[in-house]
């Protein structure tokens, strides 16, 4: 009778199957909302990295019409203006101001489509505009 007694007052040791399963079920979760974490932050630095060669982009458009003193025609101009390895398209718009001594240019730079280097795609990267003066016909 004795022995029969002893057998049921068997001490437990470690963990059950059960404890175990639960204990890797927070750890998946966890993990798992580690890794999207992670992947939303590489999506963020990629797209403020085309942002701001978008801008670079813009404003050598932009320079380059200063610094060549040249009248824009009224005309909606597109240009590859791709930085480093980030395919960029240049849309240059010309529009006329009250006043006949200067008009509004207005750049904007979106990614190129993966098919044709001059075709946007839909997101704009940048947008900059700027009122450019007719040097040619003014007698400053």
């Amino acid at each position: 009778m004795m022995l029969f007694k002893n057998r049921n007052k068997v001490k437990q040791q470690g963990f059950s199957l059960i404890e175990v399963l639960i204990g890797l079920s927070i750890l998946a979760i966890a993990l798992t909302a580690g890794v999207k974490a992670l992947t939303q932050s590489v999506q963020t630095q990629t797209t403020l990295q085309q942002q701001y060669l978008a801008m670079l982009s813009a404003n050598d458009a932009l320079n380059k019409i200063y610094l060549q003193k040249v009248w824009p025609e009224f005309e909606v101009y597109k240009a590859n203006c791709s930085q480093l390895n980030v395919p960029l398209v240049c849309i240059r718009s010309t529009f006329a101001t009250p006043n006949p001594l200067f008009r509004r240019v207005v750049i904007e730079v979106y990614l190129a489509s993966p098919t044709d280097p001059t075709a946007p795609q839909e997101q704009r990267l940048a947008k900059l505009t700027t009122i450019v003066f007719n040097y040619l016909t003014s007698n400053l």
